[in-house]
């Protein structure tokens, strides 16, 4: 039993109403005469009033008191059952575009009338698109959860498909719920089970799509490019280290939109610099940061015979190449070069090269490659003449002529090895432009075991992986604000979807606390989301009905309409009493 309108109920006050009417109602005794004219004409006086009588058990008053009970349960809003609450899912676009100043009030508008809207006992679900798609309020919470995380709520993510979040947004209603989608565009695919609120607004903005920072000498050279999309104003570009400013660069933008080129020559520090905009419609692109420059150096270890070096032409390929220095410890090198295999550490590659043994076999073009694998990259071996041992090399197949392994890779328990069958004495393999893509992409893997972040700066949406050399030590990926985003032991890894500074700490055997071992560096860059001309604002209602509010409508309407028309029945039973009792 519920009432939808519980005000109603005061219209019971009518029933002491009719009982006071009754009470104070005259009833002359009948007196049957055979005329008027026997008895004397007299004054009528009053007795001062009329006077409580007996209550008289009447079929006239039971159904006054009755008619008026059913008034008041119909102006109450009587239905039986209960109430259904409802349970409004929302789907929340996370598009950085979304974070622009008057699409970010809109949104938090509509947030806090839904949320107002809302009875005690109704639910409301919020869904915040991504990848992947994540629930951030609820299941199923209150209306002061769904406003507290509105009040929080910063976008930040590059353009990504939103349609997983619909879909989970549905999947949350079921047949019941109620769907609401926020965005700032009107999406391609219509939604007729939804109602689509765009919030955004067009406005023109400025955005830092380039930097680049440059060590030289006791300064730093600061590439920047500036991308306006409409017609911005002129602004200017700060760069800070710390609390200290290091330059300010005015930035004059063509008139209809276009992009600016920026060299900034600021003194050398050894702390990550900030570059930021001048203040428009979207801040997230105005800032970005530029972190100190930490190359990731392959340390080589050569253990290569001087004879079969020079065959190989091991000195001229590696002179060629960058990012690697020469180790004369196995022990502490990344990639070990050497004509048999020999002990293989946690992290290092080992590149065995030499013929693999038993009768020589020479090879021609074309060759079989492993196309899907990293080491493959780039490499063709067109025209290549290719002597080689006869024995067959263990690990997965990388190269190969006919069913002759020439190439192979094995994974150890602690490392890497690579096999390459080849003799230095003939064949062309070392005088083609392969057999140096062939090394360069050894040591980008042996670059990725390096520990430590594989990059200093990322964009937003991006993964930020970090790796111990120990997979036993404690690390942590803590955001901007310090907040601990992922922890675990040797590698951690975490989705970054807000810019600023992120810091990696991990505690090394022997060490009691843990400190910072990496800072990277997230910036924000989608042109995209940057360009806000084509934002538009609209509302459009769902067209399918929520099939449970219908049913409980429907229920409501039909006893109100039985409610009104006993009531009427009544009244008109209590009239034809009376009427017969007058006759």
């Amino acid at each position: 039993m519920t009432f939808t309108n519980p005000l109603g109920l005061l219209a019971l006050l009518a029933i002491p109403v009719v009982v006071a009417l009754h009470l104070f109602r005259d009833r002359l005794p009948e007196k049957r005469v055979a005329g008027l004219f026997l008895f004397e004409v007299g004054a009528i006086t009053s007795e001062g009033g009329r006077k409580p009588k007996r209550l008289y058990n009447s079929v006239s008053l039971w159904l006054e008191c009755l008619i008026a009970a059913l008034f008041a349960l119909w102006l109450a809003g009587f239905t039986m059952g209960g109430s259904i609450p409802r349970h409004v899912v929302v789907v929340v676009d996370d598009s950085a575009s979304m974070g622009a100043a008057a699409t970010r009030e809109r949104v938090g508008e509509e947030l806090r009338g839904l949320g107002e809207g809302l009875a005690s006992d109704d639910e409301v679900t919020v869904v915040q698109s991504g990848e992947p798609a994540q629930v951030v309020v609820g299941p199923r919470a209150g209306s002061e959860d769904l406003l507290s995380w509105a009040a929080s709520w910063s976008p930040s993510m590059p353009a990504h498909p939103v349609q997983p979040a619909l879909d989970l947004g549905r999947e949350l209603a079921g047949h019941s719920g109620e769907l609401v989608f926020l965005t700032d565009g009107r999406p391609v695919d219509a939604c007729t089970d939804l109602r689509l609120v765009c919030c955004g607004v067009a406005m023109p903005n400025a955005a830092l799509s380039f930097v680049q920072r440059v060590p030289d000498g006791d300064r730093d050279r600061l590439s920047v490019v500036v991308v306006g999309y409409g017609t911005v104003r002129e602004g200017e570009l700060r760069v800070t280290s710390g609390p200290d400013e290091l330059a300010r660069v005015p930035v004059r933008l063509p008139a209809n939109g276009g992009e600016v080129q920026l060299k900034v020559v600021v003194p050398r520090s050894q702390e990550s610099l900030r570059l930021e905009l001048s203040d428009d419609a979207l801040q997230l692109d105005n800032v970005s940061w530029a972190p100190v420059a930490r190359g990731r150096i392959v340390s080589v270890c050569d253990q290569i015979a001087p004879t079969a070096r020079d065959r190989l032409e091991i000195p001229r390929v590696l002179g060629a190449l960058s990012g690697w220095r020469m180790e004369e410890d196995p022990a502490k090198a990344e990639l070990i070069l050497r004509s048999s295999p020999g002990e293989v550490s946690l992290g290092q590659i080992e590149m065995v090269l030499a013929p693999s043994g038993g009768e020589s076999m020479a090879h021609q073009s074309p060759f079989i490659l492993d196309r899907s694998s990293p080491l493959m990259a780039g490499v063709e071996m067109a025209g290549v003449q290719w002597l080689s041992g006869g024995v067959d090399l263990p690990g997965r197949v990388l190269v190969a002529a006919g069913d002759k392994v020439l190439i192979s890779r094995e994974d150890l328990t602690q490392g890497m090895r690579i096999w390459c069958d080849v003799d230095g004495a003939a064949g062309n393999l070392m005088r083609s432009p392969d057999w140096p893509i062939l090394f360069a992409n050894v040591l980008e893997v042996a670059r990725r075991q390096i520990p430590g972040c594989s990059q200093d700066q990322l964009t937003t949406g991006d993964e930020l992986t970090y790796r111990c050399r120990d997979p036993r030590e404690p690390v942590e990926v803590r955001g901007p604000d310090g907040e601990v985003m992922a922890e675990g032991a040797g590698t951690v890894s975490v989705r970054v979807r807000r810019p600023g500074l992120y810091g990696v700490w991990h505690r090394p055997a022997g060490v009691a606390e843990k400190r910072e071992a990496a800072e990277v560096a997230v910036r924000f860059q989608d042109a995209s989301e940057s360009d806000l001309r084509s934002r538009t604002s609209l509302e459009v209602a769902a067209q399918d009905v929520v099939h449970h509010a219908a049913v409980a409508s429907a229920n409501s309407d039909a006893l109100r309409r039985l409610l009104v028309v006993g009531s009427l029945l009544l009244v008109l039973c209590n009239w034809w009493l009376l009427q017969r009792r007058g006759t």
